[in-house]
């Protein structure tokens, strides 16, 4: 082979790694309690979180994490029952990615991980339990448009008289409101699951990596199920830009007649609206003429959509608003009449509407039509077009 062909291609790859490593620039990422600027193994930036909050004290965990960010902390020991830091972002278009890390790792040496609330903008967000957790950090996410306010506050709130509440780091990313178009923007939606059915976790940039900071986790196999290697359009738009490396694997029924049921853990006992996101993705080997893949989606028991898939194509279904009541949501996708394909899901995404306060003004609750959302995000197209001219020089050759 001519040692000039991988001059470009070269070229191609390092345009690539460049351009994904501009999609980081205007991501927030606090390290609480630091008192020094660093940039970690996946070329993060991390800052103090001097600059946006004047409360607490900063504190060293004494049992170490890989996460650098967990290995220091804010606490607040101040009877004050809010503490909160205030976040620069304030256009009213823009919807905000925020996740709140915890790890208490003993940092006091009380041996007593608390339990305390989180706020964003006034809302409750989420109770955050340290005690559940016996090893690592946990997370709360939320999405939040900001209504023009002139920061986004994200607050520690002391629920217990006694109870020292603390953080560990915050991440925010800005992205567009056409990105879940489904969520109304006075509402917060906290994530309860974010699953790559098929595959290990995606969470950071690359070639074919994660461009909004989402973490997308691997899922449980089902005992009936079977891994797939699937085939999305990497040149289409998928709603909510869900990376390429969670659209290549999935899950597929081992027959035709035994529906994928899948059980999602939520937080909360009580009535609340869910907000859920499927995606589904063809099989590599093309089926024959005369196959189809039509698959019913329910929702506890009772069916909310339909969805045929179709060969080298994303299709995205978002259910909104869902009623549901814990400890479990059961999602189960069935074969409809038809089909000679059994069902097959790639990815799914579970939010639960964080109510707004008295007095708020909330826009009125669309109905629970799904969306076959084909809107996407013009970098998206961009950067995995520049891995399609790369795989079809290395084929050329």
């Amino acid at each position: 082979m001519d040692k000039n062909f991988w001059v470009p291609v070269l070229l191609l790859v390092f345009h690539l790694f460049t351009a994904s490593s501009q999609i980081t620039i205007e991501w927030l990422n606090i390290d609480c309690g630091n008192n020094a600027l660093r940039v970690d193994k996946n070329s993060l930036r991390w800052v103090t979180d001097n600059d946006y909050t004047q409360a607490g004290i900063n504190k060293q965990v004494p049992q170490k994490q890989k996460l650098e960010e967990m290995n220091t902390l804010r606490s607040f020991p101040n009877k004050a029952q809010q503490n909160c830091y205030a976040l620069p972002f304030s256009e009213e278009t823009q919807r905000v990615l925020v996740r709140a890390g915890f790890y208490y790792g003993n940092y006091d040496g009380l041996s007593k991980p608390p339990s305390f609330d989180i706020h964003i903008n006034g809302r409750n967000w989420s109770t955050v339990n340290t005690s559940t957790v016996v090893e690592g950090p946990i997370y709360h996410e939320a999405m939040y448009v900001n209504q023009g306010a002139g920061s986004l506050n994200v607050c520690i709130v002391q629920d217990e008289s006694g109870v020292v509440p603390f953080i560990s780091s915050i991440e925010a990313v800005p992205i567009s409101v056409t990105l879940y178009p489904e969520m109304e923007t006075n509402y917060a939606y906290n994530l309860v699951s974010r699953i790559n059915y098929g595959g290990g976790e995606v969470r950071f940039p690359g070639i074919l990596g994660e461009e909004y900071n989402r973490v997308w986790t691997g899922g449980t196999i089902p005992p009936n199920c079977t891994e797939v290697t699937t085939l999305p359009d990497p040149l289409s738009f998928p709603e909510n830009d869900p990376p390429i490396s969670v659209l290549t694997d999935s899950i597929e029924s081992m027959n035709l007649a035994d529906p994928i049921t899948l059980s999602i853990d939520l937080p909360q006992t009580t009535p609340q609206l869910a907000y859920l996101v499927l995606y589904f993705t063809e099989t590599v080997t093309l089926p024959k003429p005369n196959d189809s893949r039509i698959i019913q989606i329910y929702i506890n028991g009772q069916m909310k959509s339909t969805v045929t898939s179709e060969y080298n194509k994303c299709k995205v279904i978002t259910v909104y608003p869902v009623t549901v009541v814990g400890p479990t949501i059961n999602v189960t996708l069935a074969s409809a009449n038809g089909s000679t394909l059994p069902p097959i899901i790639s990815a799914m995404e579970v939010f639960t509407r964080i109510e707004a306060n008295k007095g708020d003004k909330s826009s009125s609750p669309p109905s629970s039509t799904p969306s076959h959302g084909t809107q996407g995000h013009f970098f998206y197209a961009y950067i995995n077009s520049i891995y399609c001219i790369c795989l079809l020089l290395l084929f050329i050759a």
